[in-house]
């Protein structure tokens, strides 16, 4: 057993975290013991991880099949209530869930099996440890590979594949004109297209520019928001990014830190989803100084869609102390698991949400610059396996 020993906890007592995300806390604190005993080089444990099954009060449930997932150079289950890793292919979108982290070196995991591979090179952000942001690249033969923006402690000490999801070819997507500069990475790449399903567009594609303007195609009537969306994107060196996208079908790149650089060298598509509108979605309550945070926004809501929960909307909290514990999933939502899925928040900044089986979601910010969370955290594009 590890025994927690980082600064987080001191820094969000500081802010004044209230004790009803304790849980999510203490999970969190063994994700960064986990990465300093790493580097110590103290082997990891096989923790055992909780089975993920579909929750059967929530609209359209559905039993997807599920295949785990070999873990090989030294990449282990991360345990705690996590999932064990595992994928499954829902109409052609590849779906993954769980947790693993290692005590090495080797950033390659697992390889996918044959019917989950994509038919190009696919890049997809992750969460690592910290609310730290990943890149993860699928090849064609399956080989998946973790990239981290920072550290690769990061990597070592937690990789979240729930949320994580890809084409695996561009059959039933629409191609999307590129403009203002912008064009196709290539080079094993797919291109910029788009698919909606279910009222879920899904994005794929790689693209760079060699310019400055940040608004590389505008989306079809038919593949039109409603509402204003954000949905986190990985870029160039495993940096976040995001999408802003308007309902009259503009998207803008936007960039960490305000550096479009990494933007114009590479904007991957793959994994990018949002809900066209928020017809047949739940409304979620919101506590503890959580609000809606309008400006062209929808409000938070969660949708179940082939036993896959979809999140949309966005929020914003401006009490103090402030609160990271957002919401309450209604039960039919909650996951038997505990759930890490990557959000964006103010000027692309990355955070994640963390999902407790009894329903409790609690939001992190990288760095624990608690004020990006709470300004703004867009819900679009987020989901996971109950």
């Amino acid at each position: 057993m590890f025994a927690p020993h980082d600064q987080d906890h001191g820094r969000a007592g500081a802010r004044g975290l209230t004790r009803n995300h304790h849980g999510a806390v203490a999970r969190r604190l063994r994700r960064t013991a986990i990465g300093a005993v790493c580097a110590a080089a103290v082997a990891l444990p096989l923790a055992g991880a909780a089975t993920a099954q579909a929750a059967t009060s929530a609209p359209h449930t559905f039993t997807s099949s599920w295949t785990s997932l070999a873990l090989k150079n030294g990449w282990a289950d991360y345990g705690f209530g996590s999932a064990a890793p595992a994928v499954t292919n829902i109409n052609g979108i590849v779906h993954l869930k769980g947790a693993i982290a290692t005590h090495g070196t080797n950033n390659v995991p697992f390889t996918l099996p044959a019917g989950d591979r994509p038919a190009t090179d696919v890049a997809v952000p992750v969460d690592l440890g910290g609310s730290d942001a990943g890149l993860m690249s699928i090849a064609p033969n399956g080989v998946v590979s973790v990239e981290p923006e920072q550290s690769w402690s990061d990597a070592q000490a937690f990789t979240g594949l729930d949320g994580v999801s890809f084409a695996t070819s561009g059959s039933s997507f629409t191609k999307l004109t590129l403009q203002n500069g912008w064009a196709n990475v290539g080079g094993g790449y797919a291109g910029a297209a788009a698919r909606s399903f279910s009222g879920i567009v899904h994005l794929r594609g790689n693209i760079r520019t060699n310019g400055t303007n940040d608004e590389p195609f505008i989306l079809p009537a038919g593949l039109r928001p409603t509402h204003l969306v954000y949905v986190p994107v990985g870029l160039c060196g495993a940096n976040n990014g995001r999408l802003k996208i308007l309902s009259d079908g503009e998207v803008f790149v936007e960039a960490e830190g305000g550096t479009l650089s990494n933007a114009e060298c590479m904007t991957s598509l793959d994994g990018a989803e949002f809900a066209k509108s928020a017809s047949l979605y739940t409304p979620l309550t919101l506590q503890n100084g959580w609000a809606s945070y309008g400006e062209g926004t929808t409000s938070p809501a969660a949708r179940k869609i082939s036993g896959i929960v979809h999140l949309e909307g966005a929020m914003s909290n401006s009490t103090t102390p402030f609160d990271p514990a957002a919401f309450t999933l209604p039960a039919g939502f909650r996951p038997t698991h505990s759930v890490d899925v990557s959000v964006d928040t103010s000027d692309a900044n990355r955070g994640h949400i963390e999902i407790s089986p009894n329903g409790q979601v609690v939001v992190f910010a990288e760095g624990d610059v608690w004020s990006n969370a709470a300004f703004f955290t867009s819900l679009d594009g987020a989901s996971f396996a109950p």
